[in-house]
């Protein structure tokens, strides 16, 4: 079982190092953000050239790298959005008293050509691993893409705690969608979503007799884990923001008037 302790330990030191290295990029200063684009672009269309040699193998080698890949693709999108490059046609904050159903159109607005090249790279990452026994790569950006869209529903909906200091400046207006609440009606189901399909991955994972197999499970039952504690961070107030203090020292300022409201 020491594979399976080793799998564990290298999605929770992905999780935290690629999260930590994002907000470390986009909290350098303006002059720094084109430059960090660029490199990240040559970094994903490297993981793209990568992940479909890997996917021929399911090796533990094959596998583990091929996640690491998929972490680099993720962190891509995430660096395009919250540098401003890829996000959305709108840029203006939420206006004042709209309904949940219009705060919620008015928020996808806000990321829409984000969640386009979304789905286009899954397209490609199904294009590229079709038929072929280390599927790893599609596995895990589909979790992350599943885990976010549950973050942001719940978030449209109101949450607790929210770190609004990770945003930069140029998505300041992002925290305005975001209302302050102690619940909302679809947290519990998230939740509840997240470690069941946590704990089927995991289980899987213990009864696979392939390695291969065995560590591919293992990478996305623990990435599924670890987004459904990114969930409980928005109602609990765990302190999360310690855990990458290092990658964005300015956690710890106070929150604006405007973030601070409740609905």
């Amino acid at each position: 079982m020491s594979e399976y302790g080793l799998a564990m330990l290298v999605a929770l030191t992905g999780w935290w190092f690629s999260t930590g290295i994002i907000l470390w990029l986009v909290h350098r200063p303006g002059g720094w953000h084109t430059a960090v684009f660029a490199m990240s672009t040559l970094c994903m269309i490297a993981a793209f050239i990568g992940i479909p040699v890997l996917a021929s193998a399911a090796t533990p080698f094959n596998v583990v790298v091929s996640f690491c890949l998929t972490l680099v693709l993720w962190g891509w999108l995430e660096m395009g959005y919250l540098l401003g490059f890829v996000t959305g046609p709108r840029k203006e904050p939420c206006p004042e008293g709209v309904s949940t159903a219009r705060r919620i159109n008015l928020g996808l607005r806000t990321c829409l050509w984000h969640e386009l090249v979304l789905l286009a790279m899954i397209a490609l990452l199904i294009a590229l691993t079709w038929a072929q026994v280390n599927q790893v790569a599609l596995w895990t950006f589909a979790v992350l893409w599943l885990m976010r869209w549950s973050s942001k529903l719940n978030l449209v909906l109101g949450v607790r705690n929210y770190n609004h200091s990770w945003l930069p400046s140029q998505l300041s207006y992002v925290d305005s969608y975001i209302p302050r609440r102690a619940m909302n009606g679809l947290f519990p189901w998230s939740l509840a979503a997240g470690v069941v399909a946590s704990f089927l991955l995991l289980r899987a994972a213990a009864g696979a007799e392939d390695l291969g197999l065995m560590i591919a499970l293992t990478l996305s039952g623990a990435l599924a884990a670890l987004g459904t504690l990114e969930h409980l961070f928005l109602m609990l107030p765990l302190g999360d923001a310690s855990l990458w203090v290092w990658a964005a020292p300015d956690v710890a300022k106070p929150p604006p008037e405007s973030s601070s409201r409740s609905v």
